[in-house]
């Protein structure tokens, strides 16, 4: 069951991922285009500045898909744990 659960976690997770990977292009592409107007043709430079404020545009959003699915798996897996281990030691679970 959890491997199920797993694999459907890991492929929303990659499809929002490959989401924002769309959206970060055009942002890759316009920043070096209006660096070369006024610096001139280094790409070196327009690379890393453009790397730099996607880096920073998208490290929210990459926050976002990666954390809070996460806790979410892990709420439910530490529920089962918990039951497993009571059901153990021969105890009935109420709620």
């Amino acid at each position: 069951m959890w491997t199920h659960l797993k694999y459907l976690y890991y492929m929303k997770q990659l499809l929002k991922y490959m989401v924002r990977w769309q959206l970060s292009t055009p942002i890759l592409a316009i920043i070096p285009i209006i660096l070369f107007r006024y610096i001139g043709d280094n790409f070196w430079v327009a690379a890393f500045v453009s790397n730099l404020v996607g880096s920073l545009i998208f490290y929210k959003i990459d926050k976002m898909i990666f954390a809070k699915e996460i806790s979410r798996i892990q709420k439910l897996r530490s529920r089962v744990v918990r039951k497993q281990k009571v059901k153990k030691l021969g105890f009935k679970l109420y709620k």
